[in-house]
């Protein structure tokens, strides 16, 4: 089978398992605004970047919320088809990081499939609406070229670069073009090729000038001097404010991106330990060691450099982890012999034997348990998990008179999928029943009178609102009111019969002589906070 062919079928198989039971899941989280985004371009409001609340949201370019409004002539707004996107681009990454690895073998190449797919992190980003994973497909797109253009001497290749950082552009911004020029320029001056690397990143940052100065007309045009400023404020001002510490991705990264992100570390740690000065010496383009210096170069310019902004999220890096994927991947084909990739991959594999029954064994206890419990929380077990079963057995029992190499293999490979089914059948579904805001939303429904709008008081814009919003039904759809709760005074100029929403931990900032106007009508929760609905007497 033709290394063409098995990366057709990891595309197909990532991209089934990146979207299976979808139809039926409620929009959480993040997730209700790209839900909310759709629905909004669906009745018309077109622009350069989505909108909200029929205003632009400048965080995003439009493109994405294009491709999402696309999939839903598909079967309506929903988490599977607004997260078809995404998953594509994700089942290309998947593709993608096989054909490279395969460069240096078949092996070394389907490792790094299963270590990606051992994500978990990566796997969650998959499967929901997000344009981070765009930029992860340009950036491993951008390495694939550079990197069989010097294997196979096609320097033409390169000029498909420029048409890769507009498509990173377009999709995120500012960001998704200067991630895959970072990565161009740290790739080539990881292997020493300081002209190229030059070349590479003055061409990047003018296509990047062209773009921002193209964009900033159309913004211009359609919104003014006002619009503008705010693009610059959402896209760099609003990025680089206090937050999270630099050492975000270096700890916390490390238990939502394993198994691959720690293997990563290790395998990098221990040949800077060996090779020291030589960890950058020059090397053959078909070398391990080449390849090696490449990936360190592609990883370590992503996550160093979102170190810098304030702002950090877990999805801003998923473009490195492609790179520590085929990273992690030399403790298992170990091709320098090291005798500390085989312990740990001995470590690992004894480990793994045990993961698929603890996995199928946590599925069936929650299962039990939540029936024990009678919380409503359907958890799709009975099929799944008896033929995960009988696969585990299969594969671990039944392996012993295959080579050594491929049953380390299939163990592997299990191990992933066991993080799959223990996400999909477990984890996901007592995630949306502890942010599920369905039931509240149509118990204040009933209530509210049909000339009334909802307000909101202490809450949102962009909060908790954008929960109760995606769960109405767009024929009874109207923008909410928003009171900030230090003048909850406001709230008497309302009309009387108004249900106004408080988070019920800061009920206790209600004035008196508001608080003694309202009745209390409604407790629940939107997404995971506890809110408490008043009625305005």
């Amino acid at each position: 089978m033709s290394r063409r062919t098995i990366a057709i079928y990891i595309f197909l198989a990532s991209v089934a398992l990146f979207l299976a039971g979808l139809q039926t899941t409620e929009f959480v989280r993040i997730n209700c605004r790209f839900g909310l985004f759709v629905h909004e371009m669906a009745e018309g409001t077109i622009g350069p970047f989505p909108f909200l609340y029929g205003e632009p949201y400048c965080d995003y370019l439009s493109i994405h919320t294009y491709l999402m409004y696309a999939a839903s002539f598909l079967g309506g707004v929903t988490m599977l088809t607004a997260t078809l996107p995404s998953a594509l681009a994700a089942g290309g990454v998947m593709s993608l990081t096989y054909l490279i690895g395969v460069r240096m073998s078949n092996k070394f190449g389907l490792f790094a499939v299963l270590m990606l797919a051992a994500s978990y992190e990566f796997l969650c980003i998959a499967r929901a609406p997000s344009p981070d994973m765009f930029i992860a497909f340009t950036v491993i797109f951008a390495f694939y070229l550079m990197y069989t253009a010097e294997l196979e001497n096609k320097a033409i290749r390169l000029f498909l670069l420029p048409l890769l950082f507009v498509l990173g552009f377009v999709v995120r911004g500012p960001i998704g073009a200067v991630i895959p020029i970072g990565v161009v320029c740290a790739c080539y001056l990881s292997t020493r090729r300081w002209k190229t690397a030059i070349a590479g990143g003055v061409l990047g940052t003018l296509v990047l000038a062209c773009c921002i100065m193209l964009l900033i007309i159309i913004i211009y045009q359609d919104g003014g001097r006002e619009l503008v400023k705010s693009f610059q404020a959402s896209q760099v001002g609003n990025r680089m404010s206090s937050g999270k510490p630099f050492w975000f991705y270096f700890t916390n990264a490390m238990g939502s991106y394993s198994l691959t992100y720690p293997l990563a570390f290790l395998v990098m740690g221990t040949y800077a330990w060996i090779e020291r000065k030589k960890y950058f010496g020059k090397a053959p383009s078909a070398s391990y060691h080449a390849l090696r210096q490449g990936l360190t170069g592609w990883f370590f310019v992503i996550v160093l450099g979102m170190s810098i902004p304030g702002t950090k999220h877990l999805r801003y890096i998923v473009s490195a982890i492609p790179a520590a994927a085929l990273l992690a991947a030399f403790v298992f084909v170990n091709p320098d012999k090291l005798v500390i990739f085989k312990k740990v991959r001995d470590i690992f594999l004894k480990i793994c034997n045990f993961v698929p029954f603890v996995a199928l064994g946590a599925v069936v206890v929650g299962a039990i348990v939540l029936k024990i419990l009678e919380v409503d929380i359907p958890v799709p077990m009975f099929l799944p998990a008896v033929m995960f079963l009988i696969l585990a057995f299969a594969l671990i029992g039944g392996t012993r008179k295959i080579k050594e190499a491929d049953k380390i293999m299939f163990i592997v490979a299990l191990t992933a999928m066991a993080f799959f089914v223990i996400k999909i059948m477990l984890i996901e579904p007592i995630e949306t029943y502890c942010e599920s805001s369905y039931k509240l939303v149509q118990k204040i429904e009933k209530l509210r009178p049909a000339d009334s709008k909802l307000t909101f008081c202490g809450i949102g814009p962009d909060g908790e609102d954008l929960k109760y919003c995606i769960n109405l039904k767009r024929s009874k759809f109207y923008i909410p009111s928003f009171i900030a709760l230090d003048k909850n005074e406001e709230i008497l100029n309302l009309k009387p019969g108004t249900l106004i929403i408080f988070k019920s931990s800061k009920t206790k900032f209600i004035k008196p002589e508001v608080k003694q106007r309202l009745l209390e009508v409604a407790k629940g929760k939107l997404g995971h906070r506890k809110c408490t609905v008043y009625k305005l007497k």
